[in-house]
């Protein structure tokens, strides 16, 4: 469960220098969840290639911060012909209606959506989820991350990071967001190789990292994997 913001709110208003207590629990076996860091004027292009590689039949959900982000990703993606339907709050209920229908029944392969689709939007065929933009709070991380491997379904959940979302993801990580994995992006992103990088979670402007330590994830499509940890390096004594 995560913690409510008026929660957070009264913690911060009334306590000095909390410290908070989490109960470590395993988390869902068939989900993948790491950090993709990025250069920010790359962020589009990375996106672009991240929903090319997914394969046939598996849905995407990205998310932005705003309603205007949202209705501007999508129409970006449109013309680059993709298959996208976009879900945010000015949309007239019909409008949305018709955008969560045409993503399930796979009219389109990709929802551009706001927090909107965060709570209660449950999609079977959701493979990848992606947070182009950070959101405000890690309650509502985890509510996004929550709309891919459901009912034991296999899914994968990426969070773009760049140097200029430092202090947002610090943020996050205060009000209770995970210690992610980062991944290696010059495999992610030419071959579709799922790895991961010893160094986690520091947003930077550059994807320049230590040598990177497999997940277990190559070329096998979404449904068909099962999540492993990577294995500890060896003493070199």
């Amino acid at each position: 469960a995560t913690m409510p913001d008026w929660v957070q709110r009264m913690i911060d208003r009334h306590l000095r220098e909390p410290r908070r207590v989490q109960v470590a629990a395993d988390a869902e076996p068939t989900l993948e969840h790491g950090v993709l860091h990025v250069n920010e004027d790359q962020r589009m292009d990375s996106l672009v290639t991240l929903l090319k590689l997914q394969p046939a039949g598996s849905g995407t959900i990205v998310f932005t911060r705003t309603k205007h982000g949202a209705k501007k990703l999508a129409h970006k993606l449109d013309g680059l012909q993709m298959r996208v339907a976009e879900l945010q709050g000015n949309l007239s209920q019909n409008a949305r209606e018709r955008s969560i229908g045409s993503f399930r029944d796979g009219e389109v392969d990709v929802l551009v959506a706001t927090n909107v689709a965060a709570r209660g939007l449950d999609v079977p065929h959701v493979g990848l989820v992606v947070n182009y933009e950070l959101p405000e709070t890690a309650q509502w991380l985890t509510h996004r991350i929550g709309r891919t491997a459901r009912n034991g379904a296999a899914g994968r959940a990426i969070t773009l990071l760049s140097g200029a979302d430092a202090e947002q993801w610090q943020k996050l990580q205060r009000g209770g967001a995970p210690r992610l994995p980062r991944l290696h992006a010059e495999p992610l992103l030419q071959r579709g190789e799922w790895l991961y990088l010893a160094e986690t979670e520091r947003p930077a402007p550059n994807v320049t990292a230590p040598r990177p330590m497999r997940a277990g994830l190559s070329h096998r499509p979404v449904g068909s994997f099962r999540r492993r940890r990577p294995a500890p390096r060896r003493s070199a004594a």
